[in-house]
């Protein structure tokens, strides 16, 4: 153990887990999810505490509320404990998040930084076991009997920082579903009467991943391509049962601009002159060797024929972690399922592709077509938690969906009843020969500046409405109400709707995550449409798939998002570059500005896509873009630890329930604009997103028609999953 530890510590190293070969159930097993942070023994005797990682480091100075609440407890006790748990980054929520967030706090040396980043990038320690209770040594007691004693001990801590971990018995059914929804790691499998064995790796305990991740060994790096800095890829590897170090591949996504400049300053620390490999790898670019003494953890899709990960990313140091116990360890049955599945839906509707930077569109046979579309659709319902058949198929996609004559009617004969009753404050709109609806407070100014009101809005909704509309047919929308115009705080979330609503206003219930379903307000008629507005609402924001096939996405969106010194030309770059990347692999996209800051660039994706497909495909993009131009832009995923003057490229949207403004939507911004879709062309340098507003985008769709729909037309073919940047 490291030396200023308390006597005894060595005596109490962290119990392993294996990875499961099967899923455990029945009455002796409980379940834990996986906590995705650093495992660490907390010792606390007295006045003094130490926070022990499994290679035998304190992280009391880079998490001082985890140590100052600790000494606390053990003082409310009056005794000494020794606990076992997870030290783990918490999100805006307070929940739990990714072992990436922790990256910024986890080697900090600077007690100023440590003190700054305590509160704004907030941590907790949850406790799974209890080894020393006062002078009572639990470990030969069974983990049903350590769980009472610290579930008591627990409860003297009325600190969010100090928390218990959530445990589940008999079946992990819930508890995987859960799991896939939250995008855990996976989760804990444990007998209830299992001693505790510390130093030991036993089947008592056993890891059920639902992704693959792995610690590897950094042997070297390779040489950076164009404005990359210090390294294009790290050699990883790991050792085998002799301790040589067996090479596994390369990975170059996933580091901040931060990330590059740590993990460089270290190997250049430990440079060599010779590989440390059994097997000397092969690489693209000049390689520099390093010894193996770093260790990182990467996730990836699935592990090839010839021993090498497939699409690896970084995940983060590990410098928790003993680089000479890095071995490979086995599949997870759960993450070879989830890993297969992606990989034959991604196949079933595209070629295999090869490493990052020479990817190139593979169009299938018309047989290997026929196969595809039945994979897919397959994979489809079996990567749908409660799918018992596959979905129905959508409705409105057709190209002339609701542009017909009496909807174009509908809409104008709303728009004179609404410029006759400019300023009322109750009225009754015919929306149809069937439909009508009440809506007040008309002449409310909804947008100070050009005083655009509440009623304008409402006529510039009905005016774009034929076009508006398809894109919103059949989509649960998620409302941004501002039932009191656009001033600061005056906005909220409203994702339920309401127990009554207005005749030919559309509900549905909707499956949010699979299990739970919630009354949702559905897009598609100028009636609902209207009635969002009514309740405040100044952009529409629907999901990205429909109620027919509700865990497919139709499109794939990325979101360039600009921090507060990045320009709007800078915005433009990155949308060119997101071009570039488009054009390499061969993808179709339609691009628009978001109405705000930013743009959104967006691919059509065959039936059958699931929302992981449009997150993989925006990822990839993403990585790419941000992998050749890391000062400009950034995919990190916490606001705090972003470059100010970076462009985000947000992947993340593509996540069930997710949303964005959609296309021809308003916007809460002072100068009331509209969310407008461009050709490439006018991807200008003078392009500036104020100019396309309420007033004006209705004489555009006339001049121009509808740039949409067309793009939406043009699906694309998927890629095969493809690897991190090439060595």
């Amino acid at each position: 153990m490291a030396r200023g530890l308390p006597r005894g510590s060595e005596l109490f190293q962290p119990m392993l887990a294996s990875a499961g070969k099967d899923t455990p159930a029945g009455p002796l097993w409980v379940f834990e999810p996986k906590y995705d942070g650093i495992r660490i023994i907390a010792l606390v005797t007295g006045d003094a505490v130490a926070l022990v990682t499994r290679n035998g480091h304190d992280k009391c100075r880079q998490f001082p509320e985890i140590t100052d609440r600790l000494r606390d407890l053990a003082r409310a006790l009056k005794r000494e404990l020794v606990l076992d748990g997870e030290i783990v980054a918490l999100d805006a929520r307070g929940e739990p998040a990714r072992f990436q967030e922790l990256q910024g706090r986890m080697h900090l040396a600077d007690d100023t930084a440590v003190k700054r980043l305590s509160s704004d990038a907030p941590s907790a320690y949850v406790a799974f076991d209890i080894l020393l209770d006062g002078s009572d040594a639990l470990l030969g007691d069974t983990w049903d009997v350590r769980r009472k004693r610290l579930a008591k001990v627990m409860r003297a801590s009325a600190s969010p920082v100090l928390r218990i971990s959530t445990v589940v018995e008999g079946s992990p059914t819930a508890m995987l579903a859960e799991a896939h929804r939250r995008r855990w790691e996976g989760i804990m499998a444990k007998r209830r009467d299992c001693p505790y064995e510390p130093g030991r790796r036993v089947r008592f305990w056993q890891k059920l991943k639902i992704e693959n991740r792995q610690e590897l060994v950094v042997g070297g790096w390779t040489a950076p391509r164009n404005s990359r800095k210090h390294f294009g890829a790290l050699l990883l590897g790991y050792h085998d049962t002799s301790g040589r170090l067996i090479y596994a591949g390369h990975t170059g996504g996933g580091f901040s601009e931060r990330l590059l400049d740590e993990v460089y300053a270290r190997l250049r620390k430990l440079e060599r002159r010779t590989s440390p490999f059994t097997v000397v790898p092969k690489t693209n670019e000049q390689p520099h060797w390093t010894e193996p003494r770093i260790v990182v953890e990467v996730k990836f899709n699935e592990w090839t024929s010839a021993g090498l990960m497939r699409q690896p990313t970084f995940v983060g140091l590990r410098d928790d972690k003993d680089a000479r116990e890095v071995v490979r360890e086995p599949v997870s049955p759960q993450a070879q399922v989830i890993a297969t599945d992606a990989d034959d839906t991604l196949e079933a509707i595209g070629a295999r592709r090869q490493a990052i930077g020479r990817a190139s569109a593979v169009k299938p046979t018309r047989v290997a077509a026929a196969k595809a579309s039945k994979a897919a659709k397959k994979t489809a319902v079996r990567l749908t938690p409660n799918a018992k058949r596959p979905p129905p198929k959508e409705a409105g996609r057709g190209k002339n969906a609701l542009k017909s004559r009496s909807s174009a009617k509908n809409a104008e004969i709303v728009r004179q009843q609404l410029r006759a009753e400019p300023s009322a404050r109750h009225a009754a709109l015919q929306v149809d020969t069937s439909t009508k609806l009440e809506v007040t407070n008309l002449g409310k100014i909804y947008f100070p500046v050009p005083k655009i009101t509440k009623g304008q809005l409402m006529e510039f909704y009905a005016e774009v409405s034929p076009y508006l509309l398809p894109a919103l047919q059949d989509r649960p929308l998620v409302l941004k109400r501002w039932p009191n115009g656009i001033k600061e705080g005056g906005e909220f979330y409203q994702q339920k709707a309401p127990d009554k609503v207005p005749d030919g206003v559309r509900v549905e219930e909707v499956a949010d995550d699979g299990i739970t379903t919630q009354r949702r307000l559905i897009g598609g008629n100028l009636a609902t449409l209207l009635y969002i507005v009514q309740l405040g609402a100044i952009s529409t924001d629907p999901w990205s798939s429909r109620v027919q096939t509700i865990a497919d996405a139709d499109y794939s969106i990325i979101d360039l998002d600009p921090m507060p010194k990045a320009t709007f030309k800078r915005v433009i770059n990155v949308a060119r570059w997101v071009k570039e990347e488009l054009d390499e692999l061969g993808l179709e996209a339609v691009m628009k500005t978001s109405g705000a800051s930013g743009m959104h660039i967006v691919m059509a994706l065959p039936r059958g896509a699931s929302y992981e497909i449009s997150k993989v495909l925006a990822e990839l993009v993403a990585r790419r873009v941000n992998e050749k131009h890391p000062k400009e832009t950034t995919v990190i995923r916490a606001v705090k630890s972003r470059p100010q003057d970076a462009v985000y490229v947000d992947y993340l949207q593509n996540i069930r329930g997710k949303t964005v403004a959609s296309v021809y939507s308003a916007r809460a911004e002072t100068h009331a604009s509209v969310s407008t879709p461009l050709t490439w062309s006018e991807l200008t340098n003078d392009l500036d997103p104020r100019d396309f507003t309420i007033q004006n985008v209705p004489q555009r769709l006339k001049r121009v028609g509808d740039l949409w729909a067309a793009g939406m037309r043009r699906v694309n073919r998927l890629p095969g999953i493809i690897g991190g940047a090439a060595a």
